[in-house]
């Protein structure tokens, strides 16, 4: 980057032409002429202290040569008188910090000016009062007033403001005075004396422009520090207006696509052509698609993000294996394949880990296994491995090519045209897998054979050995058995008219008596108009109006002290959920599915009959 010198400044310097950059550059100036008049006002006594002794020093040795010392005393004298006058300028300099640099600068760079000025005059004053000394002295004396030059070069130099007025105070009469001062080895003296300020000029000038390229050096790190930050808070900026697109998009996105997962539920029940039947499970599988596809997204912003809390506890692998019975059990039956589940039968899988998180991990491997298997099955089992318990997804796909296995849990990663010219995914599922692995501290990895199929695994730390295990798996209950008859009375308080129809329409055909309500007022007058209160009360977290969906679920629980209730939300970072979800509160995520609310639902019901 070129630096050109300032025309009016000879320690200014602009390096980009730009306007912004030129008062950034202006200020950056100032600052640093201030930090080395700083350096003149701190060297702590160092031009003080030469002051005080060389001048007495030269006097002593002068009144030895027999000459009178009067003249001496007085210039030793009005040296100790500056030097004090130093030690109050430092002083006052000091007492300037707090006020600004356009104020501060020209106005001390002035007053440094004329002391170096004053000082230059003093140091060559003893020129003019020993010319009658012997040879020696004389030489002496040259010898001071050069050691005096190197010595303020050597701080003076990176401000040439100072320097200059200084080093010409000093060495002019020093020069002028060659031919008088030595009248019979003036020659000699002359050229010694003219080497020695080229030397010095030199040297200012090298100790100037590496004060230069030390500033330039350091206003280039304060721009990239600059941009960097920047570049930080705009990125920062970004990810949160990301995440509030998320958030709010998929609410909005989940409400048509939880009604059509609802209304297809219900088409699928009430159907009675067999030839619709294919047509009906192929929309059924692209709503059930889309749905983890916004799973998979969503949670992928919040890992990226570094906004999701991790929650330790232990989770009951049983639980989470009658979870993934009841979601992916259907869809593997209407595919023809069987969804086994092997399970330990002396002790009872406990991990210590987020309950989420490890949900999400496995409906990630067994979404991903049930895509790419068209014939065969899937096999989900847990082994203990030490103070772990391994849970392991396999299948009887077509398996991972070789070329494909070390990109397999990148972001978007799909495979290549042979593993997935016959099968359609998002690249996403296995991605949110490794993420939320490494966030709780699970190792994960996978076996594959190509043309045999593939076995994903994770391995956590096990809790402490909970209650015996009864020897039933999850995937004993038949889907036939889990979609029976019910009866009761539920109220619905959902504000979307699709959303509402649906769930309405599924209930209904499931034997349950539907109330809809759209907004808190309206589920309120329902219940308080009686006569039979509703046993189960399934309440949208948003509602129209700002309305709060927990707030009112509470209000209804209150009224309807037998009833059983749970929020139905499409949002996943929500403060009133998180509240809910504390205080023991059931709470549905949008797309709903249908198996677990009807499960859920029989509970209720059969626990209140």
């Amino acid at each position: 980057m070129p630096i050109a010198p300032d025309s009016r400044y000879p320690d200014a310097w602009h390096a980009e032409p730009a306007a912004d950059a030129q008062t950034s550059s202006a200020v950056l100036d100032l600052a640093v002429r201030r930090r080395l008049l700083q350096s003149f006002a701190s060297r702590g006594g160092a031009s003080e202290i030469p002051a005080l002794v060389i001048p007495g020093v030269l006097t002593w040795l002068h009144a030895r040569t027999g000459a009178p010392s009067g003249p001496m005393l007085w210039w030793w004298g009005a040296f100790l008188a500056f030097a004090g006058l130093l030690w109050a300028m430092q002083w006052r300099f000091r007492r300037d910090t707090t006020r600004p640099d356009a104020e501060v600068v020209p106005r001390w760079e002035r007053i440094f000016q004329v002391l170096a000025v004053a000082d230059g005059v003093l140091w060559v004053v003893p020129i003019a009062l020993t010319q009658e000394a012997p040879q020696d002295f004389r030489l002496l004396v040259y010898l001071v007033m050069c050691a005096v030059i190197a010595s303020g070069t050597t701080f003076l130099a990176p401000q040439p403001r100072v320097f200059f007025p200084f080093f010409v105070a000093t060495y002019g009469p020093i020069l002028a005075a060659v031919t008088w001062y030595f009248p019979e080895r003036w020659q000699a003296m002359l050229a010694l004396v003219a080497l020695f300020g080229g030397v010095i000029l030199r040297h200012a000038w090298g100790s100037r422009r590496f004060v230069v390229q030390q500033v330039e050096m350091e206003r280039q790190r304060l721009q990239l520090a600059e941009r960097y930050r920047a570049a930080k808070e705009e990125a920062e900026r970004a990810l949160e207006e990301k995440n509030r697109f998320y958030a709010t998009a998929s609410h909005d996105l989940r409400q048509p696509l939880h009604a059509l997962g609802l209304l297809m539920e219900t088409a699928i029940q009430r159907n009675t052509d067999a030839q619709l039947v294919p047509v009906l499970d192929g929309i059924q599988d692209c709503a059930r698609s889309l749905s983890f596809m916004f799973d998979a997204l969503l949670d992928l912003s919040r890992l990226e993000s570094g906004t999701y809390e991790v929650r330790r506890e232990p989770v009951a692998l049983t639980t989470v294996f009658g979870d993934v019975a009841t979601v992916f059990g259907p869809d593997a039956q209407r595919r023809g394949l069987r969804l086994r589940f092997g399970l330990p039968r002396r002790r009872l899988p406990t991990v210590h880990t987020d309950g989420t998180l490890l949900r999400q991990m496995i409906f990630n491997l067994v979404q991903n296994a049930l895509r790419y298997t068209s014939s065969g099955g899937m096999l989900v089992g847990i082994r203990a491995r030490g103070t772990q318990w391994r849970i392991e997804v396999r299948d009887t796909g077509p398996g991972v090519p070789l070329e494909d296995q070390h990109r397999l849990y990148a972001p978007f990663y799909r495979g290549g045209a042979r593993w997935t010219q016959e099968v359609a995914g998002h690249g996403l599922g296995l991605s949110v897998v490794a993420r939320s692995a490494r966030l709780i501290g699970a190792t994960y990895g996978f076996q594959s054979t190509p043309g045999r199929g593939s076995c994903f695994w994770l391995s956590l730390d096990a809790a402490p050995d909970g209650l015996p295990q009864d020897g039933k798996s999850p995937g004993d209950v038949s889907w036939q058995e889990r979609m029976g008859s019910l009866s009761g009375r539920c109220l619905l308080v959902e504000d979307d008219p699709q959303v509402a129809t649906a769930v309405a329409a599924l209930l209904r055909s499931w034997g349950l008596e539907v109330d809809l309500a759209a907004t808190a007022q309206q589920a309120l007058q329902i219940v308080d108009a009686g006569p039979l209160a509703p046993g189960a009360v399934l309440c949208d977290q948003r509602l129209a109006g700002g309305q709060s969906g927990f707030e009112l679920l509470q209000e209804l629980l209150r009224r309807c002290p037998a009833a059983r209730g749970a929020l139905v939300s499409g949002e996943h970072q929500s403060a009133a959920l998180a509240q809910a979800e504390d205080e023991g509160y059931l709470v549905f995520r949008k797309p709903l599915s249908p198996a677990q609310l009807h499960a859920v639902l029989a509970r209720w019901f059969t626990a209140s009959g």
